[in-house]
């Protein structure tokens, strides 16, 4: 019977380890960034993590993090697709491990003011106004992309000028049963 009931104290503490330092650890923990992108007012930069059906692993988003200088919105997004877009190659985190990742993750950035969101067919799960500063959200393999999903984060200048804004997501490939 499994025993459900854990509790640690100062002489034995409970030990946690997140999916990102685990998977580290195995080498099937990758990161891709836009860098640093100037972007127009009411303008965006999004970055899509597509996981294609021929993927024989699920990701688990461990951090979603970037900044901008000025008012930015920030919106997580399910399915879909980005208009365009420039091909990223994932950097594996172990540099012991090659950069062999099953995902495709693109980036574009819009340049035609309102209207132009190049996130088409996409549902969006999470929108946080964030006036200035760093952007992090950590989610600890709470987001989940499956095979034959996509995973969309798109930020929205709304400065009155150009803005800076950078994404980098941070992931882990296990196997679909995990």
């Amino acid at each position: 019977m499994p025993n459900y009931n854990v509790f640690g104290n100062l002489r034995e503490p409970v030990v946690y380890q997140d999916i990102s330092a685990a998977s580290a650890q195995n080498g099937v923990n990758y990161r891709i960034t836009t860098g640093i992108v100037a972007v127009a007012a009411n303008s965006y930069l999004a970055i899509q993590l597509d996981n294609p059906s021929s993927s024989r692993y699920t990701a688990r988003i461990g951090r979603i993090f970037g900044g901008a200088l000025s008012n930015t919105a920030v919106y997580l997004m399910r399915g879909g697709t980005i208009a365009g877009g420039i091909t990223l190659q994932p950097v594996n985190t172990n540099f012991g491990f090659t950069n062999a990742s099953q995902l495709i993750p693109t980036f574009t950035n819009t340049t035609g003011g309102a209207g132009s969101n190049p996130a088409v067919g996409s549902t969006t799960f999470s929108t946080i106004i964030q006036a200035t500063g760093p952007i992090d959200n950590d989610e600890i393999g709470k987001i989940i992309v499956p095979p034959n999903t996509r995973l969309i984060v798109n930020l929205q200048s709304l400065a009155g000028g150009t803005n800076t804004l950078a994404i980098t997501i941070g992931w882990a490939e296990v196997s679909p049963v995990s």
